[in-house]
Parts: structure tokens; C-alpha cells; sequence
């Protein structure tokens, strides 16, 4: 391996373990094979709001959706760790990105009920490519400042997408899916620079292989406060005409919204190594019950624009501090692992949840529901923060 490639190995967490040393371009395709699994997350009311449009489901099959492939995507992750070990990391990235573009073009010939089925088994393969990411991310020697990176990536496919399709295919079904479909072709095109295999965790030799409670106590944060986010962006766009947004400033708010998560995780990446995970969480979470209560109360176009920007900014912002928080609190990164499940379970419960409350049609009961979550988040981190204590000197091995 050249040294002058590769990434600085400094020590970053208290266990002692300075973690795997990378190249960039072995990060660099991590980082796009896990970005291309977890596109949908961002650009979810686009598809679905032309899929409304079009007549092809309802408000309730939009929480559906979402949900299936939310919690296939969190499934994934823990099945791709499970599959991709050794020498078949590189051929199952392939298989996995050759399925994610199958059921993105199945999503074209399908809907009603059809669809939450499909997008679920969309949600599979992009799991297992997201566990790339997060295996590179966990086992880096600066994980906070990868984690600030990988989302600043999402951002900005997600927001080139969403720009591309609002000005090439608005309101066209088949936009979203075709993008990526491309994507996934991409993903399969840099799956050579990808590391052989996987450097082994380190781990305490006296505990099993789970999380200790602390752990739990974590990924439970860390489940409810993308509860909170995504159950209320599935809905933002039907939301946002319910407050009145023409279809020109519909077509503008969501790239407006993933614009600025670019630049909330720059933001990220800028203060990673300079703020603690705690103040940074709870400023984003406060943020983000104030802006959906704000949203909630249904402002004029332009407000609701610009909350929904701050809301995107603090969405990027918040995510990159949860890996710190979650090594802080269980230093053999067990907990690490397992966080994009919990993200990508809390991603599907949110929106499940906000189904039945927008049943009716009002999406207000949905933006309250997501600020009463993002307030358990912060009643989560508050108790785990209060109830620290110093973790040096653990005793490791590599798993």
C-alpha cells in the first residue's frame, strides 16, 4: 500500500484501536457503493409524490412504501455484513447493485399495493451496499470525520438527482427509478477499487458479540430521531401543498432542502473533531423540533421553503455526530455497526406511523408526531450523557 495514498491513522476512539488504514480510493468507492444503496432516502417524496400525482397510490401507500423500504434497507445492512465476507465482498456488491437496478425499473410497471412490495424488495440490495460504507466508516481511523463525509456525499447525489429529475422529468414516475438504475451501474463500475476484505473489529474477549445496554440505549436514540426526520420528510411534499406551495415551488422546495443538507454536512465535517457529540445533537434535535412545529403551523410558501431548508441543513448536521456518540458509549464499535439499521428501522417506523396519522389528509398531526420523537431523542441522549463515565484502558481483541 502507498503511504502517500493513504488515509492518517491517528487514534480515534478510547479504546486504544487506531483503526484500518484505508487508501482514498478505497474509501472514495465505499463511499459511492453505499451512497447509491441509500438514495431513495432522500429523493423518497419526489417518486412518491409523482406517484400520487399519477394516481398510482394513496397518502396511506406513501407511508407504506417508505416504510417497507426503509426497514429492507436496515435488514440489508445486517444481511450484507453477514454475506460479504472475504474474497465474495466484491461479486455480492455487484449482485447487489444489479438487483437494486432490476427493482428500481420494476417500480415503472407497477401500483397500488404493488408498489410498497416492490420498493420493499428495492430496499434489500441497497442495505447490503450501505454496509460498505458503514464497514469502511466504523473501521477508520477518524470515523466522525468519514461519517460527516459519507453524508455530504448523499447530499449531493441526492440533490443532483432531485435537480435532474425536477428539470428534466417533474411529476414523471419513471425519473427517480431510471436515476438509480444509472447509479447502480456506476456502483458496479468502481466495485474493484473496494478493499479484498475487512479488517476484524476489536472486541472486550470477557462480552459477547451484542451491544451493552448503554449500546441499546443508543441505537434506541438513534431510531427515534430518524423517526422523527423521516416520517416527516415522506410527507413534505403533500405538506407543503397543504400550506399552500404551487407545483413550480414544489418542484423547487425539495432540491432546495437536500441543497442545503450539503450544506449541513460540510458543516459537519468543518466542527467533527472540534465539537462533542452531545452539544451538537442536542442543538440539531431542538432544531428540529422547532422547525416542524414552525411547519406545522402551516406558513406562508416562502417560510415553509425556508424552514424545510433549515430542516435538510440539520438533518445532515445531526447524523455524522451519531458515530462519536455511539463509540463514546461502547469503545468496540459494536454499537457502530449496528447504527445504520437503527437509522434505517427508525426511517421506516417514522413514516409507518405518519400513515395513519395523514389518513385523513392533514400531514399537521405527522410534523407534531415527528417533534414529540425528536424530543424522546433528546430525553435519550441527555440520560446517556448525565450517566457517562470514562471508558480508557479497555481490554480489546480483534474479533
Amino acid at each position: 500500500m502507498n503511504q502517500a495514498d493513504s488515509l492518517p491513522t491517528t487514534d480515534a476512539a478510547a479504546t486504544g484501536w487506531g483503526g484500518s488504514p484505508f487508501t482514498l480510493s478505497q474509501v472514495a468507492a465505499a463511499m459511492l457503493i453505499g451512497t447509491v444503496g441509500v438514495t431513495i432516502a432522500g429523493i423518497q417524496p419526489i417518486l412518491y409524490g409523482a406517484l400520487l400525482e399519477a394516481g398510482r397510490i394513496n397518502m396511506a401507500q406513501i407511508g407504506q412504501a417508505a416504510t417497507l423500504e426503509l426497514l429492507a434497507l436496515g435488514i440489508g445492512v445486517v444481511l450484507g455484513g453477514a454475506l460479504m465476507k472475504g474474497a465474495r465482498m466484491r461479486p455480492m456488491v455487484v449482485l447487489a447493485a444489479l438487483l437494486l437496478a432490476a427493482a428500481n425499473l420494476a417500480t415503472l410497471r407497477v401500483s397500488g399495493d404493488m408498489v410498497p412490495l416492490v420498493r420493499g424488495l428495492a430496499g434489500l440490495p441497497g442495505g447490503a451496499m450501505v454496509w460498505v460504507m458503514t464497514a469502511t466508516i466504523v473501521r477508520s481511523a477518524r470515523p466522525a470525520t468519514l461519517a460527516a463525509a459519507s453524508l455530504l456525499t448523499q447530499a449531493l447525489v441526492q440533490s443532483s438527482v432531485a435537480a435532474t429529475v425536477a428539470f428534466l422529468a417533474h411529476g414523471a414516475v419513471g425519473g427517480v427509478p431510471i436515476a438509480i438504475s444509472l447509479l447502480s451501474l456506476v456502483a458496479i463500475a468502481v466495485t474493484p477499487l473496494l478493499p479484498r476484505a475487512f479488517a476484524p473489529l476489536p472486541r472486550e474477549p470477557t462480552v459477547s458479540g451484542l451491544p451493552p445496554l448503554r449500546g441499546w440505549a443508543v441505537l434506541a436514540a438513534t431510531l427515534l430521531l430518524q423517526a422523527a426526520i423521516v416520517g416527516a420528510w415522506v410527507y413534505m411534499e403533500p405538506v407543503g401543498r397543504q400550506a399552500g406551495l404551487t407545483d413550480a415551488q414544489i418542484a423547487f422546495a425539495t432540491p432546495a432542502s437536500l441543497a442545503s443538507q450539503i450544506v449541513g454536512g460540510t458543516i459537519a465535517i468543518l466542527l467533527s473533531s472540534r465539537v462533542r457529540w452531545f452539544p451538537a445533537l442536542i442543538l440539531a434535535a431542538s432544531g428540529l423540533v422547532l422547525l416542524m412545529l414552525g411547519m406545522s403551523r402551516m406558513p406562508a410558501p416562502t417560510m415553509f421553503i425556508a424552514m424545510e431548508m433549515g430542516f435538510g441543513a440539520l438533518w445532515t448536521f445531526s447524523s455524522p455526530f451519531l458515530t462519536p456518540f455511539s463509540i463514546e458509549n461502547d469503545p468496540t464499535r459494536r454499537t457502530a455497526m449496528l447504527g445504520p439499521s437503527a437509522m434505517l428501522i427508525g426511517s421506516g417506523l417514522g413514516p409507518i406511523v405518519a400513515s395513519a396519522l395523514a389518513a385523513g389528509g392533514d400531514g399537521v398531526l405527522v410534523l407534531r408526531m415527528s417533534a414529540l420523537f425528536a424530543v424522546g431523542t433528546m430525553l435519550l441522549i441527555t440520560g446517556l450523557f448525565l450517566t457517562r463515565r470514562k471508558m480508557g484502558g479497555a481490554r480489546i481483541s480483534h474479533a
